[in-house]
């Protein structure tokens, strides 16, 4: 790549990346406590979107691809964190193999987020922390950037040259 590669100047390869090992990250936290703990703690839901956002501004954005797109992966890390510690506790509790714990507690996810909205909320809120972190960072990026545009002193219509005019004579 080089230096004048758009995806380097505007963030987004970095932040895409940042935001997916992230994400990773808070879904096996995520996991690891609800396994550790037996409880589904919301709170730990919006830490994934917490993590989430604030490794996406780590690389210090301007796409605003990556506020749409932290809300989606912080979503996304709580789900999997949920369905991570839901397997565990399955395998902890059944003594069957991971594969047939995957198996059976997707096959029972959609009823049970339908017995438990409260959870889909935590899921909202944490989409919600991660957009807002990015959305922030990459409005004040643009809006330094356009302030430094802006202060660039224009040429005046008197100081253009016309180089197909003959020169005056004094």
């Amino acid at each position: 790549m080089t230096d004048n590669d758009p995806h380097l100047a505007n963030g987004l390869l970095p932040g895409i990346i940042a935001g997916l090992l992230a994400t990773v990250a808070g879904a096996a936290a995520y996991g690891a406590l609800i396994a550790f703990s037996g409880y589904e703690i919301g709170f730990a839901a919006i830490g994934v979107g917490l993590l989430v956002g604030l490794a996406m501004i780590a690389v210090r954005p301007t796409s605003p691809v990556l506020p749409p797109l932290a809300a989606f992966l912080s979503l996304a890390g709580a789900a999997l964190g949920q369905i991570a510690g839901a397997v565990i506790v399955w395998v902890r509790l059944s003594g069957e193999d991971y594969g047939s714990a995957v198996v059976r507690v997707l096959d029972a996810f959609p009823e049970a987020l339908g017995s438990d909205p409260v959870a889909l909320l935590f899921w909202v809120v944490a989409a919600y922390a991660g957009f807002s972190f990015v959305n922030r960072r990459v409005k004040a990026a643009r809006e330094a950037h356009d302030a430094r545009a802006s202060s660039v002193p224009q040429p005046d219509e008197a100081d253009r040259v016309n180089y197909f005019e003959p020169k005056k004579q004094p």
